[in-house]
């Protein structure tokens, strides 16, 4: 395994963890469309309105302003983490501390894993442990007359043993969660590392094809840079040898052969010249 990746893998790295966070983002806009709507639907039960409309707006304005005003920073994602417990919080209120809307809470630190990111989970995991120790503590020993103000935060016996356990297990899903998120990053750099590897290795491959193939090509050029000297020198032989003899003959017949040889002769010289003159430059 590599200690440090390559320029061209660490480029590849960003641009797909790029992507993948793109197409988280996108995946978050339903979610927390689904989230708002919930909150607006619950409203229905115990006319709650004001809170579903009022937090939940808040809730989106927090994460999109933060997105917005911080396009080159995560700090959106943390803010995600906040007000996902936030929705679970405002949910249990709505419902008069329902036991099971503390659940939402998981679904939530399920949804993170998505950006690959831990630590996305330790936001979501102190609001959720401040949230349950301190309504607990409320609705325990503070508003605890039944004809009295209420702080609706469970409709069971919360006490203090059970506030542990439901924080020791809700600790260990959030854990799972962060570990998965972690897995799937590093499952993920291990892939393209892979990947990394076998490109550079094809282009070893390629580049070593291509000095082969360049050095046949040289070869080759020398060949006919070499057979075309000396081709030069009989050929200009053989046109001097037919001027000399046309010189000395006055049969018609004869020199009409002097000719023809002359001409083929002509054109030999000059396709020799031709290849020469091409294969020089080839070669320079």
């Amino acid at each position: 395994m590599k200690t440090k990746a390559s320029l061209n893998e660490q480029d590849y790295l960003h641009s797909f963890m790029s992507t993948m966070t793109q197409k988280s983002d996108i995946i978050i806009n339903y979610v927390l469309a689904v989230y708002f709507l919930l909150g607006i639907g619950l409203s229905f039960k115990y006319d709650t309105f004001e809170i579903g409309v009022g937090v939940g707006t808040l809730n989106l304005l927090a994460y999109y302003s933060a997105k917005f005003f911080l396009k080159n920073s995560k700090f959106y994602q943390y803010v995600l983490s906040v007000i996902l417990a936030v929705f679970m919080a405002q949910y249990i209120y709505q419902m008069h501390g329902l036991f099971e809307m503390h659940f939402t809470v998981f679904i939530a630190s399920t949804i993170l894993i998505i950006y690959q990111n831990w630590k996305l989970q330790i936001p979501l995991t102190l609001l959720v442990v401040l949230h349950h120790a301190g309504l607990a503590y409320l609705q325990n020993f503070v508003y605890n007359d039944a004809n009295g103000l209420q702080v609706y935060f469970s409709q069971v016996n919360f006490d203090l043993e059970t506030l542990i356990i439901h924080t020791v297990l809700a600790a260990v899903v959030f854990f799972m969660n962060g570990y998965w998120a972690y897995y799937f990053k590093e499952h993920s750099h291990n892939h393209i590392s892979k990947i990394s590897d076998e490109y550079e290795l094809e282009n070893m491959k390629l580049a070593s094809a291509k000095y082969s193939s360049l050095s046949a090509t040289k070869e080759y050029n020398d060949f006919i840079h070499r057979t075309t000297l000396d081709l030069k020198l009989p050929v200009n032989s053989v046109l001097k040898l037919i001027d000399v003899s046309k010189g000395h003959t006055d049969n018609d017949k004869l020199l009409t052969y002097l000719d023809m040889m002359r001409e083929s002769a002509k054109k030999i010289d000059d396709l020799v010249n031709d290849i020469h003159v091409k294969s020089t430059n080839t070669r320079n």
